[in-house]
């Protein structure tokens, strides 16, 4: 490594672009309306501000949603620009150039920007109602605009204090800068971090300053989020074969003039940004032309992990081919977190919650947690992407002429050729694609299936969440609540109806569990009564559907405004009983802002008597707790944490299930729990049903009635049994997933079985039509663009449905049922998928490396 010591003055340095010259140099916060901002250009050559804003972000506002243009303003060579509160003082005021109450109305928690053509070109503060700066007056002590702020480069003063004001002072003093030539390679090191800071002890910046050389391989002309700035990736166009470090670096700004495949010399400090290594520069020359061959992503037996596999092509231009192992976790839809498009790709396999096999806060589950934080890679786009089809992948959902399509990505696919620049931001690294995409880029690992993939004769029983099936806004009856949770155009609840009648047609079960379906009674303008003649008009009349009904025929099941319902077919079954098993509710009194009063949608339990047979089935289904509830202990006891990762009420939940399980030990004959319980496979509520683990107990909710009569008390006792029904289906597919949260699998949906039932399981599976899809193929247009949506039966709800078979049926003459798939291939391994099919056997996933890498170390 050579050292040259240049004798160039700052403003030198600067010289070569004038971008870099101006940046926000004193930051006043003080008492009433004491308050200023002063910009400076710190270069050689008056620059005029066409295209800065100065702008203001409030009270934890993600958006700049306050700005002033400074178009016009010519600031000469070594001077400053002040903007005051209009009623500062009259010290600040007699040093102000412009005076403003817009954006020069900051509290200590409102970042304030510079802007060039509308993005951060230099900022102090932080996004997120966080104090970095109350009563303070900050000094800028390293003069280099920055995108980031970094609270080490200010000088605190007291409040108030406006003594250096309306001048530039300059912490360098002209003094002659050190440049150390180098390379990026050694910039990045080969540890988490450059070499050259120490995150763990606060230093995020270098003291030196490096001057480096790359080829552009790509440019993010505009700030994406908060978490991309403006800026360009370069690598090394030889490397240093040394395959423990990086050969490429992101750059933050100086856009100006450059094209991929330049060759620059950046001059810059080294920082690390939340755990991502880039370099604030000073200075950007082009000084040839270049090439960049992709690098194919691959890890090394010295890996502590594959998070330190990404780290070692941090900033580089990389391929996911199929020998990557990269397998889609979430496909393409929107993220609420950053809040744009994108998907999710992962090492190996799917991301199991940490819940499914593990019990919540044990030791395995938080194994399971460093396991997927470190195999995931957020796949993203340079611009925001808009609603609809990916930029990347422009035939994504493209009609293949049959009335679907061909070109679709699926959970489990294995990736095959995305290209890209690999960054880090919010914990994950993220690969920003920069070619385009195909139907074979993805290798359809978990393939559609047209039907489920069960086989065997007997009653078929099915559970089908329908995602919020309403008909009350297109002249249905009305359900308790007035309100509407599904479809909000015609056309919508159109298409929503035909994708949830294919797939009740091509499930082709003789009982069917509904839930989210409106609960406005059993009339001819009901909602189950719609969903029913739409799926028989496409049946003949031997294989037609009717639906449960109360006595009287009319009435809620409970109050809410979905319910859960039953459907099945007469040929095969006739109605012997009907029951509706009433849920806890909560009444506990108010604490904060939870009121105590919580409740739960009722299970329609009805027994059947098997036509030909005396065989009678009870099927009760249910619909538990929603995660995403607030109830009494999640405020009064556990202070707003979910340790557990249960989500909220699982007290409630486990109430439920207790309640349930003594409930249905009333009833002879064969049993089913169906529905969807609100539980991954190891949650409270789940053991109380199936098997609880010795020496393991679990507690049921406080103040809980059945009605007006109450169950629990103030002080319930803690629950060590369990009713050992039979989870059916991960007894015979012990990977099988019915849901998808954020990126990783696991079960909500169940088929039960009492101990003598099992006995006569036949098959059961989960049948991967929805949660295995892309949202955006849902019936809703929100959030899809232009998208062309398909009456097929794939993602016509949000969960799979999952199906058993019984040998119930005895020597009954009764209609043979269609049995196996057309299209489902053989298996000889468990896969994490719902079903037979699929990427990753259960033995390779449960047996892969659980290290928790070192922790990103972050500002």
């Amino acid at each position: 490594m050579n050292k040259t010591i240049l004798s160039l003055s700052v403003s030198a340095m600067f010289s070569l672009n004038a971008h870099a010259d101006i940046l926000i140099s004193e930051y006043i916060e003080g008492s009433a309306f004491n308050k200023a901002i002063e910009i400076a250009n710190t270069g050689d050559q008056p620059v005029t501000l066409a295209g800065y804003e100065l702008a203001k972000s409030a009270n934890g506002n993600s958006e700049w949603g306050n700005r002033l243009s400074l178009a016009g303003i010519t600031i000469a060579a070594g001077d400053v620009y002040v903007l005051a509160h209009r009623d500062a003082n009259a010290d600040i005021l007699s040093k102000a150039n412009m005076t403003d109450t817009n954006v020069i109305n900051f509290n200590g928690d409102d970042p304030v920007a510079l802007l060039l053509n509308g993005n951060v070109h230099d900022i102090i503060g932080v996004m997120g109602d966080q104090n970095f700066a109350k009563d303070v007056t900050l000094i800028r002590q390293n003069l280099t605009a920055s995108a980031v702020y970094n609270e080490s480069d200010w000088e605190v003063k007291a409040k108030d204090n406006s003594d250096g004001l309306g001048s530039l002072a300059s912490s360098d003093g002209g003094k002659p800068v050190t440049i150390i030539e180098s390379t990026i390679m050694v910039l990045q090191g080969n540890s988490w971090s450059s070499p050259y800071t120490d995150p763990e002890n606060e230093k995020y910046i270098s003291d030196e300053t490096f001057l480096i050389e790359g080829i552009v391989t790509a440019i993010q002309a505009n700030a994406l989020g908060n978490d991309l700035p403006q800026g360009f990736f370069i690598q090394d166009e030889q490397g240093d074969n040394d395959v423990t470090t990086s050969d490429g670096i992101y750059v933050s700004g100086f856009i100006t003039g450059l094209s991929i495949g330049d060759r620059v010399a950046v001059t810059g400090k080294v920082e690390e940004d939340y755990g991502w290594t880039k370099i604030q520069p000073t200075n950007v020359d082009v000084i040839g032309h270049g090439t960049i061959p992709v690098t194919n992503v691959r890890t090394d037996s010295n890996d502590v992990d594959f998070d330190f596999s990404l780290e070692r092509h941090e900033g580089m231009l990389v391929n996911i081919d199929q020998h990557a192992d990269m397998y889609v976790a979430r496909t393409y839809g929107f993220d609420y977190g950053p809040f744009r498009n994108n998907m999710v790709i992962a090492k190996s396999g799917l991301n199991l919650h940490p819940n499914q096999l593990n019990i919540p806060a044990s030791t395995a589950a938080q194994a399971q947690i460093d396991d997927n934080e470190d195999r995931r890679i957020i796949v993203e786009t340079m611009v925001k992407a808009p609603n609809g089809v990916p930029l990347w992948y422009p035939t994504f959902g493209q009609d293949n002429g049959t009335g679907t399509t061909d070109d679709y990505i699926r959970n489990g696919d294995l990736v095959n050729g995305l290209e890209g620049v690999l960054g880090y931001s919010y914990g994950d690294f993220r690969l920003y694609i920069s070619n385009q995409a195909d139907a074979q880029t993805f290798i359809h690992s978990n393939p559609r299936l047209s039907r489920p993939d069960v086989s065997g004769e007997g009653l078929r029983i099915a559970t089908f969440n329908v995602l919020n099936y309403f008909n009350s806004p297109f002249d249905g009856d009305a359900n308790p609540t007035g309100t509407n949770r599904g479809a909000t155009t015609y056309a919508e609840f159109q298409l929503q109806g035909d994708k949830i009648a294919a797939a009740i047609v091509a499930m082709d079960a003789d009982i069917i569990g509904l839930m989210e379906i409106e609960n406005n009674g059993f009339g001819d303008s009901s909602a189950v009564a719609h969903l029913v003649d739409k799926v028989n008009a496409l049946l003949p009349e031997n294989e037609q559907y009717t639906f449960v009904t109360s006595p009287d025929n009319a009435g809620f099941i409970g109050s809410d405004a979905i319910a859960n319902q039953v459907i099945y077919k007469p040929s095969m079954v006739t109605l012997d009983t009907y029951r509706v098993i009433k849920m806890p509710e909560q009444h506990a009194g108010q604490t904060g802002n939870e009121n105590g009063d919580n409740y739960q949608r009722d299970a329609i339990t009805p027994t059947f008597k098997v036509n030909g047979t005396e065989e009678l089935v009870t099927v009760s289904v249910n619909h538990f707790k929603s995660k995403g509830s607030t109830c009494w202990e999640d405020v009064a006891i556990q202070n707003g944490e979910d340790v557990g990762l249960q989500g909220s009420c699982e007290h409630l939940r486990v109430s439920a299930a207790q309640h349930l399980g003594n409930e249905m030990a009333l009833i002879a004959g064969n049993k089913l729990i169906i529905g969807d319980l609100n539980a991954y496979g190891q949650e409270d509520p789940l053991l109380v049903l199936t098997t609880m683990p010795e020496n393991h107990s679990v507690m049921p909710a406080r103040m809980t009635y059945i009605g007006d009569e109450p169950m629990a008390g103030s002080n319930p006792n803690a629950i060590s049994d369990s009713f050992g029904f039979v989870n059916v289906i991960s007894e015979q597919h012990p990977a099988a997933y019915s849901y998808i949260y954020n990126d990783t699998v696991g079960t909500l949906d169940y088929i039960l079985v009492d101990s003598t039932t099992a006995s006569k399981v036949v098959d059961a599976n989960v049948w991967n039509i929805n949660a295995s899809e892309s949202k955006l193929f849902e019936y809703s247009s929100k959030y899809t663009g232009d998208l062309t949506k398909y009456s097929d039966l794939f993602r016509s709800s949000d969960h799979e449905p999952a199906i058993v078979i019984l040998d119930v049926l005895g020597d009954a003459d009764l209609p043979t049922p269609p049995s196996g798939t057309d299209d489902a291939t053989s298996d000889d391994d468990e896969k994490w998928y719902g079903g037979s099919t699929g990427l990753l056997s259960f033995g390779l996933l449960t047996g892969f490396a659980l290290f928790r890498r070192f922790a990103r170390q972050s500002v």
